[in-house]
């Protein structure tokens, strides 16, 4: 197992260059602790560098290209221990679920702060998921209708650690789950800025990657209304 004192090494694969280039910049303005590897913007050359280079944590974006990206993410993630870190913008139409179940270990969204883009490469990297375990575990059930059954498992500890405030943004977030940041400020009458001091607060009370976890994690635990735990709840996927 490679040690904590080594730099993650980060393979990207996307067919845009300007993604590209910023999630390469980002990743390797952190270093020593992690830096970029390589790169592949086709499937194909994507298992060939992969084979060639083995890095620890794989960015994955789907677009369209002769090979499934199902069937890849398969493929890398049962090759020498790599870990595949689902990059998805927020209005894409992605399979998650199926992903999930292909062996893509998180899922992080092109439109998070890029500290939670950096704290989900960290996660994924020393943990065996990166996604929250009773979501993640749920996910192998998913059906071809695209439901998932997610099961109830109380947390009142972790999260009566969250403030008034911090409830109601994730009450907005879970009301409207394709609003911008600053739609959700100006509804709730708070910078942007705000915004993401809360949700970094939120991530970190929460042990949360990003805004799919969160999205999860509130309907799972009744966070949505604000009222107690159901027994279980039906998530839509995609």
């Amino acid at each position: 197992m490679q040690s904590r004192t080594q730099p993650i090494r980060v393979m990207l694969i996307d067919c845009r260059p300007l993604v590209l280039m910023g999630l390469h910049d980002l990743i390797n303005a952190r270093k020593p602790r992690m830096e970029v590897c390589g790169q592949a913007s086709t499937y194909a050359h994507a298992l060939d560098r992969a084979d060639q280079l083995r890095p620890n944590v794989i960015f994955f974006s789907f677009f369209p290209d002769a090979l499934d990206p199902l069937d890849v993410i398969s493929l890398l993630a049962r090759r020498h221990e790599m870990k595949v870190l689902l990059l998805k913008g927020l209005y894409e139409a992605v399979p998650v679920a199926r992903a999930i179940d292909a062996g893509a270990r998180g899922v992080v969204l092109a439109e998070d702060p890029t500290e939670s883009i950096i704290r989900a490469i960290i996660k994924v990297h020393h943990r065996d998921i990166g996604l929250d375990r009773a979501w993640a575990g749920g996910l192998s059930n998913y059906s071809a209708a695209g439901q998932v059954r997610v099961n109830a498992d109380p947390e009142r500890a972790r999260y009566s650690q969250l403030t008034l405030r911090e409830r109601e943004l994730i009450r907005a977030i879970v009301g409207d789950p394709s609003a911008k940041y600053m739609c959700i400020a100006a509804r709730l009458g708070i910078s942007e800025h705000t915004v993401h001091n809360h949700l970094s607060s939120i991530y970190h009370k929460l042990n949360l990657i990003n805004r799919v976890d969160l999205l999860m994690y509130a309907l799972k635990h009744g966070l949505a209304s604000g009222g107690e735990p159901p027994d279980s709840t039906w998530v839509e996927m995609d």
